[in-house]
């Protein structure tokens, strides 16, 4: 490991969830000894909500992942007022539905623009299954399903979001160059399902939080291709497969 690698700091999901939990432990083991009252201090848990939001707006480079984030922080802080009893800012939640609603639309505007009509695109049954060669790739699904196929053999990263709706991502037909390619996944009451070719080692990084993410692919770490997935699961699942 070089020593810019090991020097790079990167705040992520498992950082946030492991200092909230150390200052859990902290504020229980004050009231313990009779220092502090953990009931005060514990009234500030939303903020691990609202600082897993800055990471998503941080680290997404697409828009629909900005506004997801942008959500998360959103719901951290109206349970921060709530527990605080300084604003009301429930009052303000369809707002969060506006935005979500404006990505689809947009994306929707922006689809139809650049698709040209490809019947080969499509599966017999209808179901919209996408051949694509681009090197990144983005995908939101809300209330609904995605499905994608990858061929590029430069594929280098992707943005999964799936809210009460399901992502299936074939990288079958994908390479790495040799390299490594990064997906960041945010699920919430939905799944993603990821097939990878049987060559790619799967570095599973997510943080799942009465979800699960399992990994059932079957490279080895010694392989050429490196997939690194990283994210949070919120009661909603994440499989690797080969």
């Amino acid at each position: 490991m070089s020593t810019e690698s090991r020097a790079a700091f990167r705040l992520t999901p498992q950082m946030i969830l492991g200092l909230c939990i150390v200052m859990f432990g902290v504020a229980l083991t004050a009231d313990n000894l009779g220092y502090a009252d953990a009931s005060k201090i514990l009234e500030w848990w939303p903020l691990g909500i609202v600082l897993v939001g800055v990471t998503k707006l941080l680290q997404s480079g697409t828009g629909s992942g900005r506004v997801v984030g942008g959500v998360i922080v959103f719901v951290g802080v109206a349970l921060l007022g709530e527990m605080l009893d300084v604003f009301r800012i429930w009052a303000w939640w369809p707002v969060a539905m506006i935005a979500l609603g404006l990505v689809i639309v947009f994306r929707a505007i922006g689809g139809s623009r650049s698709a040209a009509p490809v019947p080969a695109g499509f599966t017999p049954t209808g179901s919209p299954v996408l051949l694509t060669g681009e090197s990144r790739l983005s995908e939101l699904a809300i209330w609904s399903g995605v499905q994608r196929r990858v061929s590029s053999p430069v594929f280098r990263h992707a943005d999964l979001t799936a809210v009460m709706g399901g992502i299936e991502l074939d990288l079958r037909q994908a390479g790495t160059g040799g390299g490594e390619a990064v997906i960041d996944v945010f699920v919430m009451w939905g799944g993603i399902e990821i097939t990878v070719p049987p060559d790619w080692a799967v570095s599973n990084q997510v943080v799942p939080i009465m979800g699960g993410a399992e990994d059932k692919s079957t490279g080895t770490q010694s392989s050429q291709n490196r997939l690194i997935l990283r994210g949070v699961a919120i009661m909603g699942g994440i499989e690797i497969k080969t």
